[in-house]
């Protein structure tokens, strides 16, 4: 990944590409864990912004009851 800037599709293209180059004809398994391990990190990374979400909204429930809003 020498000289590619975070964020951009080439950055990720070099990422995804370490991925798919574990996918094995000889070993059909590989591939549905990679599948499934991206289900698992959408699923971590959905669970861990939902919390932030409500926490920042019990946050706010009291700055407005506290100022009366």
């Amino acid at each position: 990944m020498a000289n590619l800037i975070y964020g951009t599709p080439e950055f990720y293209k070099e990422g995804f590409s370490d991925y798919l180059a574990d996918i094995d004809a000889d070993n059909p398994a590989t591939g549905e864990n990679l599948l499934k391990g991206f289900y698992l990190a959408i699923e971590d990374w959905f669970e861990y912004h939902d919390k932030q979400a409500r926490e920042y909204a019990a946050l706010r429930k009291r700055v407005r009851q506290t100022l009366g809003m």
